[in-house]
């Protein structure tokens, strides 16, 4: 077929559209045309009979000036030209007195009202043809009337003022016919002109619009299959042309993003596996750091105890403890860091837990200079799946490093709510201070491990907070604007996917 084309194509579409549009177009111009033709070839018949008619009764008025009325038969007879089917002349009262058919003369018609009312009008009659088969056929009748003139007063009634009508017929075969080959010329011509501009227009869209379409849609489809060294190979320089050089564009992009991305993910796996060896051994230098400290601590406050108080050594073994638990609260960060302890994943209630961490913060807090905490826990809050331990150290990391945040005091308030994240129900923990606030430079860095702004910081707190948010499947978002205040936003699915 040439057209092999779905129902659902583009092609079939565009086709039938256009189509549907010609064959509007060229119907309502052939309806025009035939319109035009036919309104010209009546008007062609209908100034023939009267022309006719005019000639007609000039002959006949001469003639019957001359007195010599026995010739009018003979005139009328000499005016049957081609489609002239018959020529009457009536008298007032309604009498043929003058007829081109032999058997109509001298016979009365009742319709003479009727011709004097309409000079014009159309009848159909039956016909003796050529061929003598009799066939109906329509007639346009021109009716003039005969006026009473000064010269014909010698045989009318001066007071009569119509003395006759003339009535001429003429048959509209011919120009049914005339109209019939119009109407058979415009509908051929209307169907030769359809079918040739729609074979065009399809080979057209077939060539500039189709066969394109179908090399993007292949090189797509090789691009969906992950070979992303294909190419449109197209020269065109209409709009299907710039949008194949746009997605070679593309295609070129995502090769040299795909390019990126592997590389980059060979630079993670790089990186997880010396995060790995690095978490191992620091994990290692941990635990042997870790038992010469508690030696040096016991030795240093054995040392302390035996200076009375007072003496200026007794300062630097203070100095001296407080910078070895320093590195024993270091270390111990830095285990949990580098191996987490296993997780214990219970139902639990999470307005008792946030409320247990607080409450254990309040008193460990020695008075927490001048900090007021305010609790605004959502009522029936659901219950989550999560392990309770390893939380309430994240919530303790939040509260301490808003104590710090708050060196003269200010309120701590921290609220939960049920909250809808991607079509997961969850649970919201939020914890806002009124300290000193985070710089806009450091947002990004607060979770990097090891990122400290304060000299006694480890730098860990808030990276081992954000992975046992994270191992329980939520997220944890920060807000801050500096000596206005910081709000950390924990969000918990109800039940953990991880």
């Amino acid at each position: 077929m040439l057209f092999p084309f779905k129902l659902a194509s583009l092609l079939f579409k565009v086709i039938f559209i256009t189509s549907l549009i010609i064959i509007l177009a060229i119907s309502l111009n052939a309806w025009l045309n035939i319109t035009l033709q036919e309104s010209s070839i009546k008007n062609l018949i209908y100034e023939k009979a009267k022309i006719i008619s005019e000639f007609i009764e000039r002959n006949v008025i001469r003639t019957m000036e001359k007195g010599r009325h026995f010739e009018i038969q003979n005139i009328l007879r000499t005016f049957t030209y081609r489609g002239i089917y018959k020529i009457n002349i009536y008298s007032p009262d309604g009498l043929i007195k003058a007829t081109t058919i032999e058997s109509e003369l001298n016979k009365r018609t009742t319709d003479i009202e009727f011709l004097l009312n309409n000079q014009h009008f159309i009848k159909e009659e039956i016909i003796n043809g050529v061929n003598g088969i009799k066939n109906l056929e329509k007639v346009f009748y021109y009716n003039t009337p005969i006026l009473n003139h000064r010269e014909c007063f010698g045989c009318h009634d001066p007071n009569m003022k119509i003395i006759g009508i003339l009535s001429v017929g003429n048959t509209l075969k011919e120009m049914d016919d005339k109209i019939s080959k119009v109407k058979k010329d415009a509908f051929m011509i209307a169907i030769f002109t359809i079918i040739s501009l729609s074979l065009i227009l399809g080979l057209l869209y077939i060539k500039f619009v189709n066969i394109p379409i179908k090399k993007i849609s292949k090189v797509m489809r090789k691009v969906e299959e992950g070979d992303l060294n294909i190419k449109v190979d197209l020269k065109n320089e209409d709009e299907i042309g710039r949008l194949a050089k746009d997605l070679n564009t593309m295609i070129e992009k995502l090769n040299f993003t795909k390019k990126e991305a592997e590389r980059y993910h060979q630079e993670l796996i790089q990186r997880a596996d010396r995060m790995a060896t690095i978490g191992e051994l620091a994990s290692g230098i941990a635990h042997e750091i870790r038992n010469p400290l508690a030696g040096i601590q016991g030795a240093i406050q054995v040392l302390s105890e035996g200076f009375p108080q007072g003496d200026s050594r007794r300062e630097v073994t203070n100095e001296i403890q407080k910078q070895v638990h320093k590195l024993e609260r270091l270390v111990k960060d830095l285990l949990h860091y580098a191996k987490p302890a296993p997780q214990n994943f219970l139902e639990t209630d999470i307005n008792k837990l946030v409320d247990r961490v607080l409450s254990f913060f309040i008193n460990q807090g020695g008075g927490l200079n001048n900090i007021k905490i305010v609790k605004r826990f959502f009522p029936s809050l659901p219950k989550v799946i999560i392990d309770p331990d390893s939380l309430e150290q994240a919530f303790l990391n939040i509260m301490l490093n808003a104590q710090k945040a708050m060196p003269d005091g200010g309120i701590f308030t921290v609220s939960t709510k049920p909250w809808n994240l991607d079509k997961i129900y969850a649970v919201q923990i939020i914890f806002e201070d009124t300290g000193i606030g985070i710089p806009r430079e450091n947002i990004n860095k607060i979770f990097n491990p090891f990122f400290s702004t304060r000299p006694d910081g480890t730098g860990l707190g808030l990276s081992i907070t954000k992975n046992i948010v994270e191992q329980h499947g939520g997220r944890i978002d920060v807000e801050s604007e500096v000596n206005v205040g910081t709000k950390f936003i924990i969000t918990l699915p109800i039940i953990n996917n991880k």
